[in-house]
């Protein structure tokens, strides 16, 4: 009976290990060939799926995504509906709100992040843009809810009026915004789906360069500490494969 016991204790954590769902809000739409939705409504696709799935296999942890917009994805796992979300950059607010990965060392620091995100500014081929020198004429923009948004009303660089990805890359073809700000990939990625990398082009210099990360719920990460930290160990080697399929993307010049 007592062997019985103490290999129910030792298997325990196993056993426990297999049964762990996460719940991960993602971005449906303008976050391609990072994630969208597959055809499998449970079941994205895209870089990051394959990055986080390979990450999660060997702690016998499934991931349960859900699609919603990024604003609504931050509500739901702050009000711990659901466990984790990505693609989060690190702020000092935000990091009230979720746990980041190495928070007590410093985030920013940390290498278990998702991807390095450069965030260039998406203009006419045909119309010089360099920063140094750029005075808004219909403004720049961003997603909305993103960093970069923040970043260009800081600068007063924000056009007033709001543009999803592709709506706003159409509006800088047309000569109604002066660029789009989004990750580097993603904005290329979008160029080719339109038609429009004969006509826009992503500037030299970045307005950002920061790490994405997969954020998780406080409570859910208190009562999972040891499954979340491999996990986001486990995405190191996963993140370098990526990096090393693309690394024309992570050499690109900083603002």
């Amino acid at each position: 009976m007592k062997v019985c016991i103490i290999m129910l204790l030792v298997l325990w954590p196993c056993m426990s290990q297999a049964n762990t769902v996460i719940s991960v809000c993602y971005e449906g739409s303008g976050m391609e060939p990072f994630i969208s939705a597959g055809n499998d409504e449970r079941q994205p696709v895209g870089f990051l799926v394959e990055m986080l799935n390979t990450a999660a296999a060997p702690l016998a942890i499934r991931l349960q995504f859900q699609q919603a917009p990024w604003l609504r994805c931050q509500k739901m796992v702050q009000e711990n509906q659901l466990n984790a979300t990505l693609a989060m950059i690190w702020s000092p607010e935000r990091a009230l709100l979720y746990r980041f990965p190495d928070q007590q060392s410093g985030s920013e620091q940390s290498q278990r992040y998702l991807w390095r995100a450069k965030y260039p500014v998406f203009h006419a081929k045909d119309r010089r843009f360099k920063l140094e020198e750029y005075q808004p004429q219909f403004g720049i923009s961003a997603p909305l809810g993103y960093l970069v948004e923040d970043w260009l009303q800081q600068q007063r660089w924000l056009s007033p009026y709001k543009f999803k990805l592709d709506d706003g890359l159409k509006m800088v073809a047309d000569g109604k915004l002066d660029g789009y700000s989004v990750e580097r990939l993603i904005g290329d990625y979008h160029l080719q789906q339109l038609g429009l990398a004969d006509k826009l082009v992503a500037s030299d210099d970045n307005l950002l360069v920061k790490n994405w990360h997969m954020v998780f719920n406080p409570d859910f990460y208190a009562e999972n500490t040891q499954l979340v930290e491999q996990f986001w160990f486990n995405l190191i080697a996963e993140r370098k494969k990526l990096e090393a399929n693309y690394p024309h993307a992570q050499t690109t010049s900083q603002h």
